[in-house]
């Protein structure tokens, strides 16, 4: 583990709570938008953010006929194709982890950039649960 620096790509946003918040309001209500909680399920037990829905950062590194990668890019709007993988309805997503420290969201958006997905429909919530818990914000288990 290691600090993150503040921003993964220059196309991916970094946010903090409030625009979580926001999102959990605007695109997730709509389901236009995912909020994920990029840690492994052991983590992901301990507590989550409310909405979230736990993909594990391994998952985007997988082949590409994998089928928990091809279940779980189903659930961001995206098919899969004879020719790879097609983003027509791709949906904005909000990755997150354990924090400034953590590599799990980092490592899974870079996965998803690689893999095609839409750089600029990607955002990291760099805080993840440290700093919910830090601002003592609800978590669910």
């Amino acid at each position: 583990f290691c600090i993150n620096p503040i921003a993964i790509n220059d196309q991916v946003k970094t946010v903090g709570e409030l625009e979580i918040l926001h999102f959990l309001d605007d695109e997730y209500k709509t389901g236009e938008g995912l909020l994920i909680d990029a840690r492994t399920p052991s983590w992901h037990s301990k507590g989550t953010i409310p909405g979230s829905v736990n993909i594990p950062f391994t998952i985007f590194g997988e082949s590409h006929n994998n089928p928990e990668l091809k279940s779980a890019m189903a659930q961001l709007g995206v098919s899969k194709t004879s020719s790879g993988w097609n983003f027509k309805n791709a949906k904005k997503l909000m990755l997150w982890c354990n924090g400034s420290w953590c590599g799990q969201s980092p490592r899974a958006i870079r996965n998803l950039i690689d893999l095609g997905y839409p750089a600029k429909k990607l955002h990291w919530y760099r805080g993840g649960m440290q700093n919910w818990n830090t601002l003592g914000l609800t978590m669910v288990k």
